[in-house]
C-alpha cells in the first residue's frame, strides 16, 4: 500500500514541488535521531534549496506543513528592523 503513497515536498526557496514516496520519507524518518520538530529533509534539486512537505505525519505522531513553516518565516520578517 505504501508503494504508491507519495509526500508532496515544497522547495522553501523556489517553490519547485516533488512527490517522494512515502515509504522514503518514512525510512528517512526512522533514521533520524535528531530533533523531533524537524521533518525528514530532502534538497531541491532544481536549485539546492531545502525541501519542506506540504503535509507529512511523522512516525512519532508528529505533523508538519509547509503552511506552519511558511508563516512562521512571514513572522520572522515582519520582526526585522
Amino acid at each position: 500500500m505504501l508503494d504508491n503513497q507519495k509526500v508532496n515536498y515544497v522547495c522553501l526557496s523556489c517553490e519547485e514541488e516533488e512527490l517522494i514516496p512515502l515509504g522514503v520519507v518514512q525510512d528517512f524518518d526512522r533514521m533520524d535521531g535528531g530533533d523531533p520538530s524537524v521533518p525528514p529533509q530532502f534538497v531541491c534539486e532544481h536549485c539546492g534549496g531545502g525541501m519542506y512537505p506540504e503535509y507529512y505525519k511523522g512516525i512519532r505522531g508528529q505533523e508538519y506543513r509547509i503552511s506552519d513553516i511558511l508563516q512562521t518565516q512571514k513572522d520572522r520578517q515582519g520582526e526585522l528592523p
